[in-house]
């Protein structure tokens, strides 16, 4: 996926699947109902609540930014 082509409003289940696609991990924060996206290109996790269906604008932009670094290497 290009980085213009993630959209605002998609869902945390198609950011899961995008995000493990470029390397980066989802773990779960035990018993919080949360989870902590990490990568490398990115300086600190981002915790989510994991119940909503749609995905925070911080972890789309956080994506936005790891495909953009990994279509100019």
């Amino acid at each position: 996926m290009r980085a213009r082509n993630i959209q605002l409003g998609i869902s945390l289940r198609d950011i899961r699947t995008e995000w493990l696609n470029f390397g980066g991990r989802v773990e779960a924060v035990r018993a919080t109902g949360e989870e902590r996206y990490s990568h490398r290109f990115i300086e600190r996790p981002i915790t989510v609540n994991k119940r909503r269906k749609d995905a925070p604008r911080k972890l789309v932009f956080a994506l936005r930014r790891i495909a953009a670094i990994r279509r100019a290497a």
